[in-house]
């Protein structure tokens, strides 16, 4: 079946999926030639194949990137706990006023 599909590996996911949805067009509007018919619909099969694995990569580049970042985070606020603005020994959220002064005016 590999002969009489041409290669399909080079292309990338938009030049498949142009060609999948040019593809599919001729099928449903085009009176389609008996004998190409199985070569087309082989064609098809092969490019849906070649998008979904393609998506499969790309998710999976995704998910290391989106993994890697994270524990970088992680990493770095394991190690500066007031990186974020906020004081490490206040619980109340708010940044920390590094001027020295009270920022609370209840304080005055």
């Amino acid at each position: 079946m590999s002969e009489q599909v041409p290669e399909i590996e080079g292309l990338g996911y938009g030049a498949a999926l142009a060609e999948l949805e040019q593809l599919l067009d001729e099928l449903e509007h085009v009176d389609v030639d008996v004998d190409r018919l199985a070569e087309q619909v082989a064609r098809g099969v092969a490019l849906v194949r070649h998008c979904r694995t393609r998506l499969d990569v790309v998710s999976d580049e995704v998910d290391g990137v989106v993994a890697e970042l994270m524990a970088t985070e992680s990493r770095r606020s394991d190690t500066d706990p007031g990186r974020d603005g906020t004081d490490p020994g206040d619980d109340d959220g708010e940044p920390a006023d590094r001027s020295g002064q009270s920022s609370n005016s209840l304080d005055a």
